[in-house]
């Protein structure tokens, strides 16, 4: 693959939380009445909400945009001879945008895909563990904090009902806050 052709997948890595977020808050606003500290994100795209469209399209480029910031590092990967088991955490982000942009909430498979969420969380660890060049240290330490951020997603198994019926959205944007800095990290890192 040409360097410059790389380059603009990697820069998708970038784009893709920017447009998440961006999509996210205008989703809020197009459905009314919603809380992001209360609601989560799949109530955005819920089948019948007024964001149902909305988020089911930006949600289908952020998938179809990760596909692409995948091809880009594991070029990077073998230009630089890393191992690409870390990247499996951007096939798991893949599957799961993808699956939740086909299968909206209120359909029945819309939560079957949470242990994909696992393949997500596998990469950073991975990153950390597997990329042990002095060079990396800044994304082993970012990769780190993302994984760290992203499994305070464990909170939800609080029983407290002042957290579950409060905080169900904040606690699930951890998630995607943690993601999005491993993104970033990556892309930032692999176009250097």
């Amino acid at each position: 693959m040409k360097p410059s052709t790389n380059k603009v997948f990697l820069l998708t890595g970038l784009f893709i939380p920017i447009l998440f977020w961006s999509s996210t808050f205008i989703a809020g606003i197009l459905h009314r009445d919603y809380d992001h500290l209360q609601n989560t994100i799949s109530e955005l795209g819920a089948i019948g909400s007024r964001s149902e469209s909305f988020m089911t399209i930006c949600t289908w480029i952020c998938t179809t945009l990760s596909i692409v910031f995948l091809v880009g590092l594991v070029a990077g990967c073998r230009q630089l001879k890393l191992n690409k088991i870390p990247l499996i955490g951007i096939l798991g982000f893949s599957i799961m945008f993808g699956w939740a942009a086909t299968f909206h909430s209120g359909n029945p498979l819309h939560s079957k895909s949470g242990p994909v969420l696992l393949l997500l969380l596998i990469g950073p660890l991975m990153a950390v563990v597997l990329w042990r060049r002095n060079e990396l240290k800044n994304i082993r330490i970012l990769s780190l904090s993302s994984l760290l951020i992203m499994l305070l997603i464990l909170f939800r198994a609080i029983s407290s009902e002042t957290i579950q019926n409060n905080y169900t959205g904040l606690i699930q944007r951890f998630v995607h806050f943690g993601w999005s800095i491993w993104f970033v990290s990556l892309s930032l890192t692999f176009l250097d």
